[in-house]
């Protein structure tokens, strides 16, 4: 497979419009300073706080699944309090999904223009406040409207957390951002667990011959949102007390901020047991990348500089903040939104355009298939029947919903591996998407309760392989000028796509249980073509 470098400098035949010096210039740049920073990356190394931070930001993507499986499995029981019909008990999952929407938007473009640290807890935060309130509500309608805000936080998971570790990796480790979609299919499971220890015991009996007393029989999706919160609040402690996070060393020279990108780099290395050391033959390279020139005082400062804790950074963030004149600061939020509409221009500019829109259809088209399968799953399973086989029980529902979520595990780590042979990033997203295909249509034609374990465990296995490598190669293959712009709207049209599958899915199921599957069917199979079609295979290239 060959591979092509997005910056590689374009030639012209003709002479070029002002337009398009400025749209070269900063291509030059970003991939100038990007090529500096994985070099300096590359002599901090990985270690102690690579691996405590790959934790970290896998909690985020643990939540975002965590909560959507969550919300798919206590809808039956939501349905049965509430007294929802089919055709509109899919707005409990559009609701999550409406807020994820408007947080990938959001988030993405903050952490593009005022840095990833905020995000990164500001997501989980709000998350918690949010899920603690959903299991305190009292109708259908105050349930979906806790579920909006509560997918706002947990939305800007996925966009934010992905650039954020990529940025602190050097560029021979980037495959653990692949590596990092197993916290993504951890969150499927614990949700799964969680729902398999409460659901059956805390709902409605199965086969009572008195009505259900709704306040006191069916709590048990009350009990696991609380549950579910309270693990969030946990992810939140870890992520406050563990590690202090400084602000990525790319957002930081892409601002302008070298003092501070030296500091952090220093204190990574000082926290993986090492020394960085910036000669000065360096410096000059990293101004001149930015066309800038450095006092004499500024260098000096680098040549005295000690690795300091890694509070210095934020110290000095916070003191160059109280120095801005209301002037000053109404200018920088002039520049922030300017910076914003810069990068969707450069998202659509002849460079990126193909790129940018082939990733966006794969986003969708993933999100739609996935999630007219997925969400309405242990709906399906309750209603499922086979010739000679028992309606299943609650809890062999919930079983096999375990097995589901458990068979997507290998898929995440496998992921890892298979994005580094030749198979590359591109190869194991076709396999994954057109294996996915297939087995969705095996599924609509199961006969017994065994092939359809395997064939709903195979899609899992594949969606989740599919998933895995998307989350990667959308951060790696866009620079990082623009990256929290594309990977956010990217994860905001995935997430529309999963406001409007929901209700598409219960108005279909109403006509024939079959057509949300074969839609699923036909979506893997368009995401599949779409990988094909990129132009960009990112193994072996670093941004």
């Amino acid at each position: 497979m060959v591979e092509i470098n997005p910056n590689a400098a374009h030639v012209f035949t003709a002479l070029p419009t002002e337009e398009q010096v400025e749209e070269s210039s900063s291509t030059a740049l970003v991939g100038t300073t990007d090529q500096i920073l994985d070099g300096l990356l590359s002599k901090v190394g990985y270690g102690l706080f690579q691996r405590k931070l790959l934790i970290l930001c896998g909690f985020g993507w643990l939540a975002d699944n965590m909560w959507l499986q969550t919300i798919a499995i206590i809808l039956p029981r939501v349905q049965d309090h509430y007294d929802v019909q089919d055709k509109w008990i899919g707005t409990l999952s559009s609701s999550l999904f409406a807020g994820m929407t408007f947080g990938s938007f959001f988030w993405g473009t903050y952490s593009d223009t005022r840095g990833r640290k905020v995000p990164y807890t500001m997501t989980l935060v709000i998350t918690s406040i949010f899920g603690l309130f959903s299991s305190f509500t009292f109708n259908f309608a105050t349930l979906c409207v806790t579920l909006f805000f509560l997918g706002f936080g947990v939305g800007g998971n996925m966009p934010t957390d992905g650039a954020l570790y990529l940025e602190f990796l050097p560029k021979e480790y980037h495959y653990l951002l692949t590596f990092m979609s197993v916290f993504f299919s951890f969150g499927a499971v614990l949700a799964s667990i969680i729902g398999y220890l409460i659901l059956p015991k805390w709902s409605c009996p199965e086969t009572a011959l008195e009505p259900c007393d709704m306040h006191t029989q069916n709590n048990g999706w009350r009990i696991m949102l609380f549950t579910v919160s309270m693990v969030t609040f946990v992810m939140l402690a870890l992520r406050s007390l563990w590690l202090k996070l400084p602000e990525t060393p790319k957002f930081l020279m892409s601002q302008d901020r070298h003092n501070e990108t030296i500091i952090v780099l220093q204190d990574i290395a000082k926290i993986n047991g090492g020394h960085v050391h910036i000669d000065k033959d360096e410096l000059p390279h990293m101004r001149h990348a930015y066309g800038q020139t450095t006092s004499d005082e500024e260098e000096e400062s680098f040549d005295t500089m000690e690795s300091p804790s890694i509070n210095r950074s934020e110290e000095s963030e916070e003191a160059s903040h109280v120095l801005l004149s209301n002037g000053q600061h109404s200018e920088e939020i002039v520049i922030k939104e300017k910076e914003k509409t810069k990068a969707f221009q450069l998202l659509m500019s002849s460079q990126w355009r193909l790129t940018t829109l082939l990733t966006w259809s794969i986003w969708t088209f993933t999100s739609v298939a996935y999630t007219m399968f997925n969400v309405f799953l242990p709906k399906f399973l309750e209603t499922l029947g086979f010739e000679g086989e028992a309606i299943p029980s609650r809890q062999q529902v919930y079983w096999d919903y375990m097995i589901y979520s458990v068979a997507g595990v290998p898929g995440s780590v496998i992921a890892s591996w298979l994005i580094e042979t030749k198979l590359g990033r591109k190869g194991t997203m076709a396999i994954s998407a057109f294996g996915s295909s297939i087995a969705l249509f095996l599924f609509s034609i199961i006969n017994s309760r065994i092939t359809m374990v395997l064939s709903s465990s195979s899609v899992s296995f594949l969606a989740t392989l599919l998933y895995a490598v998307i989350y990667g190669y959308t951060p790696e293959v866009f620079d990082t000028n623009v990256r929290g712009t594309a990977v956010g709207t990217a994860s905001g049209l995935g997430r529309i796509a999963g406001i409007v599958s929901p209700i598409i899915t219960g108005v279909l199921l109403t006509i024939n249980t079959s057509l949300p599957l074969y839609i699923s069917v036909i979506g893997f199979a368009i995401v599949g073509f779409c990988v094909v079609l990129l132009p960009f295979e990112t193994r072996g290239l670093s941004h």
